[in-house]
């Protein structure tokens, strides 16, 4: 049914025509005779009448529509992915439907059921790091999936799926920070945020430990924080760590999980005195729109994720079964500078 209330069957009626030759028109036919489009063509308009979008996907066997699978709709990353696939739908013809979902392995219903009902013409799932025992119902849900639909990953893809995908590569963007730090004459560097049971060959702490060894400098484990997500986790992160530590012993640079993590390391910092960047750089990643405006602006690195968005559409839409890295860039701002001077003795 059309907004209006108007119905297809309404439109013949009216036109004194079939429903076949309503259908016809709509899709543009040449078939149908001049006199008779225009009189069709003049009821739809004055009716205000669009087709229906399910009725269409009954005959042609594709709805135009696509699925996307976000795990935290909370955190501004996933929302500008979604973003730049509903914007990369929309200039293919195609809407998006965002699927909220913890984590595609929740056993609450069944996921690859419960978007199959749906009638979608192809689903972009968001994956994140997850521990070894969800990682086989993962691959479980994604194979159910697949029977139904195409099916694209994006976001932290471990190497063992094989589905066409866009990964980030966590553990180059990780190993380049800690070198860019490195150069600025850093060497207590923090790496604050993740899980802990994650063993992906592309997570940070591979680049993260790769950094320094390529520097001899050593491991410290207290300089290894673990934490969720969000600005909170990294309040209270960032605080652990220096309670644990002498202030001789404190890190001169930190490297957040993301800039929402960043943002509660500023904090905890800031509390004990600690100066950024004088006495501490902090290093984010997404490089969210609230960046620039923090005091002072964050160092980012910038994931590109609009444009991973409207790319995994592509990649959707295609068909092409290829596995893509992400792209990413520094952003400097104000919160990452020179390695602060040794303290002299008195």
């Amino acid at each position: 049914m059309s907004r209006s209330g108007y119905t297809i069957y309404d439109i013949a009626a009216e036109a004194g025509v079939s429903i076949a030759t309503v259908s016809r028109v709509l899709k543009g036919d040449s078939s149908v005779s001049e006199k008779t489009r225009l009189k069709v063509q003049e009821v739809i308009s004055r009716r205000n009448y669009r087709p229906s979008s399910i009725a269409r996907g009954m005959t042609s066997k594709t709805t135009h529509t696509l699925g996307i699978v976000l795990p935290k709709l909370l955190n501004p990353n996933y929302a500008m992915i979604f973003t730049g696939a509903s914007d990369g739908a929309w200039a293919a013809g195609y809407s998006v439907s965002l699927f909220p979902w913890r984590s595609i392995t929740d056993q609450e219903g069944n996921p690859a059921l419960l978007l199959a009902e749906r009638r979608l013409d192809g689903v972009i799932v968001c994956v994140e790091y997850l521990p070894p025992h969800q990682q086989e119902l993962l691959g479980r849900s994604l194979g159910e999936l697949r029977q139904y639909m195409p099916v694209v990953l994006i976001g932290c893809v471990p190497a063992d799926l094989d589905y066409p995908a866009i990964s980030y590569n966590m553990a180059e963007i990780t190993q380049g920070i800690v070198e860019e730090l490195i150069r600025l004459g850093h060497e207590r560097i923090a790496l604050i945020g993740g899980m802990e049971e994650d063993r992906d060959e592309l997570r940070r702490d591979i680049g993260y430990r790769q950094g320094l060894e390529a520097a001899h400098l050593p491991f410290v484990d207290s300089y290894r924080v673990w934490c969720g997500g969000t600005a909170e986790d990294g309040e209270a992160a960032m605080d652990r760590l220096l309670s644990s530590l002498l202030p001789s012993h404190w890190p001169t640079a930190v490297i957040a999980l993301n800039d929402m993590v960043a943002m509660g390391c500023m904090a905890a910092a800031r509390r004990r005195g600690l100066q950024v960047p004088e006495d501490l750089s902090v290093v984010g990643c997404g490089n969210l729109f609230c960046a620039p405006y923090l005091v002072p602006p964050l160092t980012s690195i910038d994931t590109h994720q609009q444009q991973l968005g409207r790319r995994a559409v592509e990649l959707l839409l295609s068909g092409e079964k290829r596995r893509e890295d992400a792209r990413w860039e520094w952003v400097r701002r104000d919160s990452c500078g020179p390695a602060p001077l040794p303290k002299e003795k008195t």
